[in-house]
């Protein structure tokens, strides 16, 4: 059980360097939250209340499980995972909207604005040694298109060393930006799992 969390922890923190939200008291934080509800779960009628403010998730059912809902530094971060793989659904809601939007993922610069993210937010507890966009794409969510781009990563210091997905950008109705993350280690992820969860958040 130690070895799983370890593995969640570095995963979020391994999102949250990718879109350069860290900061320099974030890990103890996390490790604090996890800490408080070690033993502990919430159903996913519980998570769908406890996130109604940011997106609607009533629709999801059982092959998913909603597992996380942290504020982060005034970041919402909501995370599911796909029970029978362990792929993650990852919504963040950055305090920072210009972190990423709908132009960085339709625009043929987004190679660039990902090596700028990755090269800005270097962290030892997550190092992204090479992210490659190979595709970009649309999904329905949230009531709407959304634009996203399929996302290879290496990355050092973390258990996972090879990971694929993607990266996309929703509007909410208060008209603040949605990032959409799907990901896997590299060779598990499935873009049908994604499309199936994204299709039920309104």
């Amino acid at each position: 059980m130690k070895g799983c969390l370890s593995l969640i922890i570095k995963t979020i923190i391994a999102v949250l360097v990718f879109f350069g939200l860290m900061h320099l008291g974030v890990i103890d934080y996390i490790k604090d939250k996890m800490a408080e509800h070690k033993g502990t779960s919430s159903s996913n009628e519980q998570m769908i209340d406890k996130t109604k403010d940011v997106v609607d998730l009533s629709e999801i059912d059982g092959e998913y499980a909603i597992d996380k809902n942290l504020k982060i530094l005034k970041n919402r971060m909501i995370i599911a995972e796909h029970n029978a793989t362990e792929q993650k659904m990852i919504m963040i809601e950055p305090r920072n909207e210009d972190i990423l939007t709908k132009e960085d993922i339709t625009s043929g610069n987004i190679q660039e604005k990902i090596d700028e993210i990755t090269n800005k937010y270097k962290y030892k507890f997550a190092k992204f040694d090479k992210v490659e966009v190979s595709k970009h794409g649309t999904l329905e969510g949230v009531g709407q298109e959304i634009p996203y781009v399929k996302v290879n990563a290496q990355i050092s210091s973390i258990a996972v060393k090879n990971m694929e997905g993607i990266v996309g950008v929703a509007e909410l109705k208060n008209g603040k930006n949605l990032i959409v993350i799907s990901v896997n280690e590299k060779g598990k992820y499935s873009q049908i799992i994604a499309d199936a969860f994204y299709k039920k958040v309104k």
